[in-house]
């Protein structure tokens, strides 16, 4: 899903709000979307995990100017309940029952730090805890082990991969599929989640509960305003709950970057965050 269009979704479901569109991949345009919103803009980051890129890349840019930034997408708590409500559409258009299923989650992962596995895990046991019979979730990632090609091996024709990334780009073009063959995946490679269609929806209701948590707004004299922010480039690639999310923290090794979106509502700001990175081909063991 491009990114102006899931502006433009979000922003049907905020009337009054003012979108805008920005990308850390040209810092010039974020700090001159950022400029241009009033007062003290919210900051959603449309990451999949509260690590490097939330904790240190994004306040840089946002260079010390006073925001509210909100948990990233991939901590939303409505996320996995949504989630499996699409797990079982996709199980019923194949006239499977989702009881009949095996679940896979393909994430990211990374070398450096836990923040990425241990959303990506904390999203699985959410899922896992709403399924029925509460059958387990095989997790696999790209940059760590347990690594996808070979959880993959354990696949059935009946086996639901769901990559949790926030977008399209290399990693579900390209890594995935790859992992995938290597470990002779046999089952169906869904969307990234990121690109679902409740997406939009999740969004504009952390926005709008921000808003109500903060009050700084009033609704008669000024536009409500957003940032958000997400992994991805030309494409979305890959990543606070109260007492439910996991710990989270470590920086991600920059020589282990490639592409993510990102998205930036604030009093008009939504955009998307460049990267590249360097992921290091794994061989299954």
């Amino acid at each position: 899903m491009q990114l102006k269009v899931l502006a433009d979704r979000v922003r049907q479901q905020l009337p009054g709000w003012e979108i805008r569109s920005a990308t850390l991949a040209a810092p010039d345009v974020f700090d001159q979307e950022l400029a241009a919103c009033c007062g003290e803009p919210f900051v959603y980051p449309v990451f999949m995990a509260d690590g490097w890129f939330t904790k240190k890349e994004l306040p840089k840019h946002l260079n010390g100017r006073k925001v509210h930034q909100l948990s990233p997408l991939g901590l939303h708590p409505g996320l996995p309940h949504r989630t499996v409500k699409l797990l079982k559409r996709e199980a019923e258009q194949r006239g499977w029952t989702l009881n009949s299923c095996n679940i896979m989650i393909a994430a990211h992962g990374s070398e450096t730090g836990p923040a990425a596995a241990d959303c990506a895990l904390y999203f699985a046991k959410r899922v896992r805890s709403l399924m029925p019979f509460k059958k387990k979730i095989h997790t696999g990632f790209l940059a760590q082990e347990p690594f996808l090609s070979l959880v993959a091996q354990v696949s059935t024709d009946r086996t639901l991969l769901l990559p949790f990334l926030a977008g399209t780009g290399s990693h579900l073009t390209e890594d995935i599929p790859q992992a995938l063959a290597e470990g002779g995946f046999r089952g169906v490679q869904l969307p990234a989640i990121g690109e679902a269609d409740f997406i939009a929806d999740l969004i504009a209701h952390s926005l709008s509960t921000a808003r109500q948590r903060t009050g700084n707004f009033d609704p008669l004299s000024q536009p409500r305003t957003t940032l958000t922010a997400s992994p991805g480039g030309a494409a979305a690639s890959e990543a606070h709950l109260q007492d439910v999310a996991p710990a989270s923290g470590a920086r991600s090794e920059q020589s282990d970057r490639r592409s993510f979106p990102g998205i930036g509502l604030a009093a008009s700001l939504f955009g998307n965050l460049g990267w590249r990175r360097t992921t290091k081909k794994r061989q299954a063991a």
